[in-house]
C-alpha cells in the first residue's frame, strides 16, 4: 500500500492548475465556498467540540456536519448560519464587484 506524502494531494492540485487553464477557472470559481467551510471547520475545532456537538447545537445529525464540512455538497445559505450561531458567530455575506471582468462580460458571466 502506497503511503500518501505530506502535500502531496496540493501540489498535485497546483500542478493540474498550472496545466490546464479550465481547472483553474473552476478551482477559482469554487474557492470563496471552500474558504467558508474551512473557516466553519477551523471554528468547530478551536471550539473543542465534535461534529456530533456541532450538529446537536444546531438540531441537525451528525452526517449533516460531516456532508456540509466535506464541500462536496452545495449547503443551503441557511445552514452555513445555523452552523456560525451554534459556533458563536454571525456569517456576513456581502457583494463584491469583480473588477477583473468589463461590464460587458458581467452580464454573460452570470447567465
Amino acid at each position: 500500500m502506497a503511503v500518501a506524502k505530506p502535500g502531496g494531494a496540493r501540489r498535485r492540485m497546483r500542478e493540474l492548475r498550472e496545466q490546464f487553464p479550465e481547472v483553474e477557472e473552476e478551482y477559482q470559481r469554487l474557492a470563496p465556498r471552500y474558504q467558508l467551510l474551512r473557516q466553519l471547520i477551523d471554528a468547530r475545532q478551536q471550539a473543542g467540540i465534535s461534529q456530533t456537538e456541532l450538529a446537536r447545537r444546531m438540531g441537525k445529525t451528525q452526517s449533516v456536519i460531516a456532508r456540509l464540512e466535506s464541500g462536496e455538497h452545495s449547503p443551503k445559505l441557511e445552514t452555513i448560519a445555523d452552523a456560525a450561531r451554534a459556533l458563536g458567530y454571525r456569517l456576513d455575506v456581502r457583494l463584491t464587484r469583480d473588477r477583473s471582468l468589463k461590464p460587458e462580460e458581467s452580464a454573460t458571466a452570470a447567465s
